[in-house]
């Protein structure tokens, strides 16, 4: 590594460095740091590290392995003391576009913007976010940290454990959004999307897609779209189920519901020959379709 800079005080520090050339991935495990990623056409990985800790036997222990075209970066605390040990290191790292991402966080906030490459991130309990994306295949996940994607991605696979999902924006050929007790929302425009929640609701605002199947066991779907779909599957145990489509072509329309009632408005023109399908199923929800 190239020394580009270093200042300290009692209990923090920043060191500054340069990757080797070469490197074209980078892997990044913070501990309990945040971690910040910025894609650039200049090429080189610059790495700013920033050392927080409470005294001199917990300071943090920053460390760096190229291993082929590989840059790992990691971080791991001294001894432990009896009262309170913050000891993190947090990470602000440039990274050429086209740059492979891999990101593994304890409790801090992942953040990465305008990556090409491929983009992989997860953290425990921090927030997920990566914005401008222009890559083939992102894979976000979070435990209670929230979940937001815009840009551009070819596979978008997102998945919370109680967090929520934000689909801002984004253009894709396929996603798949997986969350426990967080709710999804989406815009853009997604090929193919299926969309699963156990007690979340999903909504969309204007979202364009040819196919969407969405499940939830307990939470109202709200849906907006913005393009007639060649397949709209949504399936509700005992959550309402509230459809927005465009009026102009015809539906094959199939709605079944346990102990709510169902209302499809006259816009909605209804042809069981059409080759455009929405099923609807729910246990224990109303459902209503209008035209937008």
């Amino acid at each position: 590594m190239t020394g580009c800079g270093l200042s300290f005080s009692r209990h923090a520090e920043d060191r500054s460095y340069t990757a080797p050339d070469g490197v074209g991935a980078l892997k990044v495990s913070p501990g309990d740091g945040s971690v910040q990623i910025t894609a650039s056409d200049s090429p080189g990985i610059k790495v700013t590290e920033h050392l927080r800790w409470s005294n001199d036997r917990n300071k943090p222990q920053p460390r760096h392995k190229v291993d082929g075209r590989t840059l790992s970066l990691s971080a791991k605390c001294g001894h432990s003391v009896i009262g309170s040990n913050p000891c993190r290191i947090s990470y602000r790292i440039q990274v050429p576009r086209a740059t492979a991402v891999d990101v593994r966080a304890g409790s801090g906030s992942i953040r990465v913007s305008g990556l090409a490459g491929t983009v992989r991130l997860h953290g425990d309990t921090g927030a997920v976010t990566a914005t401008d994306l222009r890559t083939s295949s992102a894979t976000l996940s979070a435990g209670p940290g929230n979940v937001r994607i815009s840009g551009r991605a070819d596979v978008a696979d997102l998945h919370t454990d109680t967090g929520s999902i934000t689909v801002a924006g984004l253009t894709s050929g396929r996603l798949t959004a997986r969350t426990g007790g967080g709710g999804v929302r989406m815009g853009g425009r997604v090929t193919s999307a299926d969309v699963r929640t156990d007690t979340g609701g999903v909504s969309t605002g204007g979202l364009r897609t040819d196919r969407l199947a969405v499940k939830t066991n307990a939470g109202s779907i709200q849906l907006k779209l913005g393009a007639p779909p060649q397949r709209l599957q949504v399936t509700s145990d005992t959550g309402s189920v509230r459809l927005g489509l465009p009026g102009a072509p015809s539906y094959a329309v199939a709605l079944h519901t346990g102990t709510g009632g169902k209302d499809v408005d006259p816009g909605i023109h209804q042809d069981s020959r059409a080759p455009r399908l929405v099923t609807v199923e729910t246990n224990a929800g109303h459902i209503a379709i209008k035209p937008v």
